[in-house]
């Protein structure tokens, strides 16, 4: 999945083959471009997941591995709702 956008709070917008996400908790500053392969659960009802980056700015050269946190999983229309559902107004 591709970083392509930033939300409040430091998550981060990815877009996949399989639709979208929110990410947070990474130990590693991520820009747009960058590319987010999730690899497996660490802990289910945490939803952890083990994860492994690659930096768009190091041409995707060298994979990173790293734990975090999946806030959201869907499509795009699902997104939004999740966006408004959890945006103060």
């Amino acid at each position: 999945m591709e970083v392509i956008g930033y939300l409040h709070n430091a998550d981060l917008i990815l877009e996949g083959e399989q639709g979208m996400a929110i990410i947070g908790g990474s130990s590693y500053v991520l820009s747009l471009g960058d590319k987010v392969m999730i690899r497996q659960c660490i802990d289910q009802d945490a939803h952890i997941y083990q994860v492994q980056i690659s930096f768009a700015g190091a041409e995707h050269s060298m994979l990173h591995d790293d734990e975090i946190l999946i806030k959201f999983e869907g499509c795009k229309d699902k997104l939004q709702q999740y966006i408004q559902a959890s945006t103060v107004h």
